[in-house]
């Protein structure tokens, strides 16, 4: 199932594709709050300004997703990428906090993850599609790492300048895959050109929900979402309240938790698969994620906070690959850039209210309240994973008896 070209794996094209792609938006992302502050507006301003990315990325998801599945992943994902163009165009032009909004919301049309996790799902089988995705995960992880120390750096010479640094990662990120990138084989084929959808975009939402397997896997993949989305708010206020943390100590500690979800998702994760299976990763993850946020807020010491991170960290790359790759191994062929599409809508809305929820409940409950809660919210998570292995199980057994009778 594997494609060459010039010499390079499609899937390493890939990963340097997304690399580049969250290395452009990683460079903007910490400048928003700043640049909303020069145009006289508030904190309601920021607010709607990262929500209208999440509310586009949850509509326009599964179209795009849709979209590759038809078309293939290689013109889709060069418009997605032309898209992201237009986006760091505008916000390095922006004059009035109208552009800039409209900036945002174009940028969320742009859905280059799903379409490369559809494109993953098409060049590898069952055994080694979760080690691959999990290379995505490790691009995305580094460009997000690598995004805002290139946006500090630049933004001393004036807010347009990171834009232009986006916008110039963006042409040649369209000019690598335009070169370099195969149309994988199953587009080639025509395999996809032979199935007709016949699905409105709220009836294949509706029709992913209902399956028996996707419905609570993807509410693990919202609950773990939002309770990880939330960590950027109360994470620094509990280490400025308890450590004293500076903003440079506090970029250390998301680089490290970084570094080890690069490293998981990049080198280990394959491994992890093969030896236990996504099904059991998918209850490992939130147990594991829930007892180092549990921990946090619970004893004032460093060295245990930076275990309880690491915890953490660890939890959530194992789930947020672990799930990509469950769905996409129980998913046919034809319908990959959808169902995928329709797993990137449930993470885009799961990250609009956990930043504002947080803070909002350490001001009315106290420090630990988002912590316990979230904790809590991942115990649920586990449940729903024992039932998603359950199904798994079952799904299995029903097959064994139905090979045993021809």
């Amino acid at each position: 199932m594997k494609i060459k070209n010039r010499g390079l794996s499609p899937i390493l094209i890939l990963v340097i594709t997304v690399f580049i792609d969250m290395t452009g938006y990683g460079i903007i992302i910490p400048l928003l709050p700043f640049y909303v502050e020069s145009f006289q507006a508030g904190p309601t301003a920021l607010g709607i300004l990262i929500a209208s990315f999440a509310v586009m990325q949850f509509f326009f998801s599964p179209l795009i997703g849709s979209a590759s599945d038809k078309f293939g992943r290689k013109p889709i994902l060069l418009f997605s990428l032309f898209i992201s163009l237009i986006s760091f165009t505008l916000f390095s032009f922006a004059n009035s906090y109208l552009i800039l909004l409209l900036s945002r919301i174009i940028a969320g049309i742009a859905t280059e993850r799903a379409v490369a996790q559809a494109y993953i799902a098409d060049v590898t089988d069952k055994k080694t599609r979760a080690k691959e995705l999990g290379k995505i995960g490790a691009g995305l992880g580094a460009g997000f790492i690598l995004g805002p120390a290139i946006g500090g750096v630049l933004s001393t010479f004036g807010f347009s300048v990171p834009g232009y640094a986006a916008m110039l990662l963006t042409i040649t990120n369209i000019i690598f895959v335009f070169y370099f990138l195969p149309e994988s084989n199953r587009i080639k084929n025509n395999l996809v050109k032979k199935t007709k959808s016949t699905l409105s975009y709220g009836q294949g939402i509706l029709k992913t929900l209902r399956t028996p397997l996707f419905g609570p896997t993807l509410l693990i993949l919202f609950i773990i979402t939002f309770a990880f989305s939330a960590i950027p708010v109360i994470v620094p206020i509990l280490t400025i309240e308890f450590y004293n943390f500076s903003s440079l100590e506090l970029s250390y500690l998301f680089i490290y938790i970084g570094l080890i979800q690069i490293f998981l998702q990049g080198f280990l994760i394959g491994k992890l698969v093969a030896r236990v299976g996504e099904e059991k990763l998918i209850i490992a993850g939130p147990m594991l994620m829930g007892i180092g946020i549990f921990l946090m807020p619970i004893f004032e010491s460093v060295y245990l906070f930076f275990v309880a991170s690491a915890l953490m960290a660890v939890g959530f790359g194992m789930v947020n690959t672990a799930i990509p790759a469950l769905i996409s191994k129980k998913t046919q062929l034809e319908e990959q850039g959808r169902v995928l599409g329709v797993a990137g809508s449930v993470v885009s809305i799961a990250n609009i209210p956990g930043p504002l929820l947080g803070g909002l409940i350490i001001d009315f409950l106290g420090l630990s309240a988002p912590f316990l809660i979230a904790a809590f919210m991942l115990i649920i998570s586990v449940i729903l994973g024992c039932r998603v292995y359950g199904e798994c199980k079952l799904a299995i057994e029903s097959r064994k008896l139905k090979n045993n009778s021809i």
